[in-house]
């Protein structure tokens, strides 16, 4: 799923998937008002998250599987492999590997929910890093989501 994003100040575009574009979103790198085509449609960024509700990206091929699907189509993952696009903002604690952790655009994961406390306790992770899990909207500073956990 790529998107080709024209910001209203540049004349050139660039293309984003739907991961990154949620994290160019995040930390105001993208504009939700901004041009976006998608499979040939025009709408805007906002427009092309809310389209994109319905619909998973593979965590192994990156290809779209619809949200009714068991399986990737592409390369057979199971949909468990699969992280879901926007959704309800209530996050539920999980011990699957469903975390998404992103820093200066680049994303690490998927980790549990546990190890991402530990990480923040230890320093691996920072409070002001962005993070995603399904469920949640759109991608949220780590402060905002888990605490370190107690001693």
């Amino acid at each position: 799923m790529n998107y080709v994003i024209q910001k209203s100040d540049d004349v050139g575009v660039k293309t984003y998937s739907l991961v990154k574009l949620r994290v160019a979103v995040a930390s105001g790198e993208v504009q939700l008002d901004c041009q976006a085509r998608h499979n040939g449609k025009r709408m805007t960024v906002l427009e092309a998250l809310k389209a994109a509700s319905t619909c998973y990206e593979c965590y192994e091929c990156g290809k779209e599987i619809n949200s009714l699907a068991a399986a990737c189509p592409s390369c057979g993952a199971p949909l468990g492999a699969a992280q879901p696009s926007l959704g309800s903002t209530i996050a539920t604690a999980s011990s699957t590997l469903d975390f998404h952790v992103a820093r200066e655009g680049t994303r690490f994961g998927p980790y549990t929910e546990r190890a991402v406390r530990n990480y923040l306790a230890d320093g691996r992770i920072r409070a002001d890093d962005l993070c995603w899990r399904p469920g949640m909207d759109t991608w949220l500073p780590v402060s905002q989501v888990v605490q370190p956990p107690t001693p």
